[in-house]
């Protein structure tokens, strides 16, 4: 007891002459954080950061007869096309004093009638430029002074936090990123697939409980699949967003503002949770954006201009909208669907040529032709991009797999004019 008493009176005599906290040389020390942490120097630094933008590998000029398309369009000319744009307004007037635009006032909704408006503009544009009228689409504004969020239930709804809606009030293209963002999951079956790995996870950690050491070991590895694979369809969202974007007329720069804002305040921990760190995903968007078709936005004029304004309304909530699907219902082939690997392969392939990465080319179409050998344009190409690793390499493979793919194209389509010369130049 003795001991006990002594070492309390030493505790409050040391605690009499502790020294005062030097609080400058505290500040100074945190300054060296600020260094790193610091928001404005990142702000800028990302916004330098051009999304899609590649220099290409190539200096010289290379053959493009222009004839690799990737979607079922013709390009509408700028008049027509304005024409059809004046049209569309006078509707879309009918509209907003339908969602009480003028009128907010009459109406209990969560958020502004000018805010649904705005939003309803953005989606409305995202879905006819994609053709995405097979289903009424719902769009909530959802109270929150938490940090901005953006997230999708079911199929068909599309929830955007108030937050994040006033943060980017100003900017369309981020405001079509998130949706954009939110449509992919869905079109992707982001839903589906998770519902599936979540349900096998939870089945084995229920077994676990009982005792089995083998459940318990799978439930582990489920869980970390379970969290790879959220964050790999969350970069895939990202992609699939930025294309419907793009189709529709977006700038996809202007449009990453939301992932560069978002990446001020994230952290960069692997398995923090089942979204990637914002600033991997840029690096994501911006690699994948680089072989995106500079067409694609003709697509959506396309898209738009042979279509209809969709209606919108209040849902029965009064906490969002409903955008209706198309009245004039079409078959299942002319509604949007993911692109088939043939595709992607085909696109990387034409798009690593024009940026005359042509040993990566070939890479791509030779995954093509693995799965698809009817695509002459494609053997067209995968002829070009050989026959340029010869001019560069001078080693005489190369030339022999540009005779080889140019043969193929020509016994493809032998009336193509571009196939005949090919073949007769090498």
């Amino acid at each position: 007891m003795k001991k006990i008493v002594i070492l309390a009176l030493a505790l409050i005599v040391s605690f009499q002459f502790v020294e005062a906290k030097d609080y400058a040389k505290m500040q100074i020390k945190e300054m060296k954080h600020a260094q790193k942490y610091a928001t404005t120097q990142k702000v800028l630094q990302n916004n330098n950061q051009k999304i899609g933008q590649i220099a290409p590998k190539y200096s010289g000029n290379i053959k493009d007869p222009h004839i690799m398309k990737f979607g079922n369009y013709e390009k509408i000319p700028k008049t027509k096309y304005d024409e059809k744009l004046k049209k569309d307004e006078a509707k879309y007037e009918e509209y907003a004093v339908q969602l009480g635009k003028k009128h907010s006032k009459y109406y209990t909704t969560q958020a502004d009638a000018e805010d649904f408006y705005k939003v309803y503009r953005i989606a409305e544009k995202l879905i006819r430029a994609n053709k995405l009228d097979y289903m009424n689409w719902r769009i909530c504004l959802k109270k929150s002074v938490d940090g901005p969020n953006a997230y999708s239930t079911g199929s068909n709804l599309i929830v955007i936090t108030t937050s994040l809606f006033d943060t980017f009030k100003n900017n369309d293209d981020a405001l079509a990123m998130v949706i954009g963002h939110e449509m992919g999951h869905a079109l992707l079956g982001h839903y589906q697939r998770t519902n599936q790995l979540y349900a096998k996870m939870q089945r084995q950690k229920a077994i676990a409980r009982t005792g089995n050491y083998v459940s318990a070991i799978a439930y582990q590895g489920m869980k970390r699949k379970y969290l790879i694979d959220s964050k790999n369809m969350e970069y895939a969202a990202d992609v699939e967003g930025a294309k419907l974007a793009m189709h529709a007329g977006y700038s996809l720069n202007d449009g990453a503002d939301v992932l560069k804002f978002i990446s001020l305040y994230d952290i960069d921990t692997e398995y923090r949770n089942d979204h990637p760190n914002s600033d991997k995903r840029l690096e994501n968007l911006n690699e994948n954006a680089k072989y995106f078709p500079v067409d694609w936005k003709d697509m959506g004029e396309y898209n738009i201009y042979n279509s209809d304004v969709l209606p919108v309304q209040l849902s029965s909530d009064r906490k969002s909208i409903v955008i209706t699907s198309s009245a004039k219902q079409q078959s299942g082939n002319n509604y949007y669907t993911p692109e088939t690997m043939p595709e992607v392969y085909a696109r990387f392939g034409y798009m690593y040529y024009v940026n005359g990465e042509f040993a990566k080319s070939v890479e791509y179409f030779n995954e093509l032709f693995k799965i698809d050998q009817s695509n002459a344009s494609a053997y067209l190409y995968a002829s070009y991009a050989s026959e340029y690793l010869y001019k560069n390499t001078g080693d005489s493979k190369f030339l022999k797999q540009a005779k080889e793919f140019a043969n193929k194209a020509y016994s493809l389509d032998s009336e193509n004019k571009y196939i005949k010369e090919q073949v007769e130049a090498l």
